[in-house]
């Protein structure tokens, strides 16, 4: 169970870069739906439907925004569950639902595909700084008993450029089979696929780890991510990688050799978890 945050927004200073993403994730699904209700009452302009949607989008930038700067609280809130994805979920959603009615509903189709995909963007970004911020949270004030700083192992390292490489080859191959046989489907599934492929092959730099009363904070170059000791399951430690399983999701591995002090870090997990 993750440990709980005071969210009462006492004291805390305003988010506008957190309100102003989720106002425009709002903006950006709210305003496919406007153009064909415009073109029903008659509306049909080009230059009425485009200011339509921009200010739409301005609009309810602008109210979420102003809503939720003054609630940093909702961020914290968000970023405890995993209930922080479902917006991106929503936004692939309906960019599907947008794709598969291009036929049927012609303008509004393409601007529900591409406004659904940058909302996935948005929604992904909304996510990790929800998370970052709720890391924060939970951290202060918290007593450090060690930290760390190491990149991926060697053989994870292999493993992740394989799969990045392969999954960004077919999507790159996919997409130009797409075009040149005027396959729409394929050039959305590789559009989808590409961006997968090039974060594990962009990832897996240093990371530094901070060990709490609490749990384990994990530091990255843009975000912040929390792990609760309840969250974590055992360890395992030889003389390449120390390996942090956890209860749910994937295991935390880092290179052995990179961790200035192992005997601590060690002592730290073993006081907390099993030894694989």
């Amino acid at each position: 169970m993750r440990p709980v945050v005071r969210t009462d927004g006492a004291g805390a200073a305003s988010d506008p870069l957190f309100s102003g993403a989720s106002g425009a994730y709002l903006g950006l699904l709210l305003a496919p739906p406007i153009v064909p209700g415009l073109k029903w009452v008659g509306v049909t302009e080009a230059w009425a439907l485009y200011a339509a949607l921009v200010g739409t989008v301005t609009a309810v930038t602008t109210v979420i925004g102003w809503l939720l700067s003054s609630r940093p609280a909702v961020a914290v809130t968000v970023g405890a569950t995993r209930a922080r994805w479902l917006p991106a979920a929503i936004a692939a959603v309906y960019a599907a639902v947008g794709f598969a009615s291009l036929e049927m509903s012609g303008v509004s189709g393409v601007l529900a595909f591409f406004f659904g995909l940058l909302a996935v963007l948005l929604g992904v970004a909304v996510a990790v700084m929800s998370q970052t911020r709720y890391t924060a949270a939970v951290t202060a004030g918290a007593e450090e008993l060690t930290r760390w700083r190491a990149s991926w192992p060697e053989s994870a390292q292999r493993r992740r450029l394989h799969v990045g490489g392969a999954i960004a080859s077919v999507a790159t191959i996919g997409f130009a089979v797409g075009a040149v046989f005027d396959i729409a489907l394929l050039q959305y599934v590789s559009q989808v696929l590409f961006p997968s492929g090039f974060v594990l092959l962009s990832t897996g730099g240093t990371r530094t780890v901070v060990a709490t009363e609490r749990g384990l904070e994990v530091r990255l170059p843009i975000a912040r991510r929390f792990y609760a000791w309840e969250e974590l399951e055992s360890y395992e430690l030889d003389a390449e990688s120390l390996v942090i399983t956890r209860r749910w999701g994937t295991a935390l591995r880092f290179a052995t050799a990179d961790i200035d002090d192992v005997s601590l870090a060690e002592w730290t997990l073993a006081e907390r978890l099993s030894d694989d």
